[in-house]
């Protein structure tokens, strides 16, 4: 079950835009030196996985449309297999820690709908809200390709999303602020 809430602070068709934005973000949190990034995608093509899989060669990836138990997705693309093209479209994951591959990720991404998360830090205390720093459900992302949090709608745009502890909406905006952002649309469940 979902415990955060998600404020959407910038949407936006330049993903460089959304990048550069929510790296502003961190700037304002406490304990982002041991953050954590997930990046994860749907690639719709060959050419979109071959990108994926050269540049990350140890991205998990699953298919969707493979027979139950199978796992040789990397060994059929890396031997050429004809029967890659029927596995498709392939959900691609790649975690590391923060600032050490999302330029990377963002220059490779297709036009599947995915996300750009990170977390494992603290958003910052807001003394004249009465709010101490909190780490619970404090996250950001980039909803690629898409509108929603679980990225299912998907979109010509990327969606920033600030995620905090349910109760902690002012947080969010503030935060917006800070960074030049501003509140974007209605709050969201999270993850």
């Amino acid at each position: 079950m979902s415990t955060s809430r998600a404020l959407p602070v910038l949407r936006t068709p330049d993903l460089r835009a959304a990048h550069d934005a929510a790296r502003r973000l961190p700037a304002l949190a406490t304990g982002v030196e041991h953050c954590d990034a997930d990046g994860r995608t749907t690639a719709r093509t060959v050419a979109e996985a071959r990108r994926l899989y050269e540049t990350f060669p140890d991205a998990r990836a699953t298919a969707h449309h493979a027979p139950p138990g199978f796992t040789e997705v990397r060994a059929l693309f890396d031997a050429g297999d004809p029967r890659f093209d029927a596995l498709l479209p392939l959900e691609f994951q790649v975690e590391r820690p923060a600032g050490t591959f999302e330029k990377r990720f963002l220059d490779v991404l297709g036009s599947g709908a995915g996300s750009l998360s990170w977390s494992r830090f603290f958003w910052p205390a807001v003394p004249e809200s009465g709010m101490a720093a909190r780490a619970k459900d404090s996250h950001l992302q980039i909803a690629l390709n898409s509108d929603g949090v679980h990225f299912l709608r998907p979109a010509s745009h990327h969606t920033l999303f600030v995620h905090f502890r349910d109760g902690d909406v002012e947080r969010a905006r503030w935060l917006a602020r800070q960074a030049g952002l501003a509140d974007d649309g209605q709050v969201e469940e999270g993850w």
